[in-house]
């Protein structure tokens, strides 16, 4: 899977789709973040505890990992609103990511927009 990530990275495209049925896919996550109308604070409501879960999930895994096997290095003073902003920056892959589980779909934007330099050490 790491390896597709990566792929994904060099060739500006999402990662492929592995996805639970019944799951949250990319495209509902993105249509929750960009939410318009008389619903727009609920769904963007949604989309912002959907992915500071996903953030909180990342950064648990990233800090099991060797210093230098770190992929995601946001800033200490990294906000939700800043999550949910890189995630909302990729809405031209998720509109036609059906299927990617949007749990994936974070680590891909957020892999891209926090990458760590050499070392594991963020920007």
């Amino acid at each position: 899977m790491l390896a597709i990530l990566i792929l994904s990275l060099v060739t500006g495209s999402p990662p492929a789709a592995s996805m639970m049925p019944g799951f949250m896919d990319a495209a509902k996550l993105q249509a929750l973040c960009n939410a318009g109308g008389p619903d727009a604070k609920s769904g963007q409501s949604l989309c912002m505890g959907y992915v500071v879960g996903a953030m909180d999930q990342l950064m648990a895994q990233q800090a099991r990992r060797e210093t230098p096997r770190r992929t995601i290095c946001p800033p200490k003073a990294m906000t939700a609103n800043d999550a949910v902003m890189a995630v909302v920056k990729y809405s031209r892959f998720a509109a036609t990511a059906k299927g990617i589980g949007a749990s994936s779909f974070i680590r891909f934007a957020m892999e891209d927009t926090y990458p760590c330099q050499v070392g594991g050490v963020g920007q």
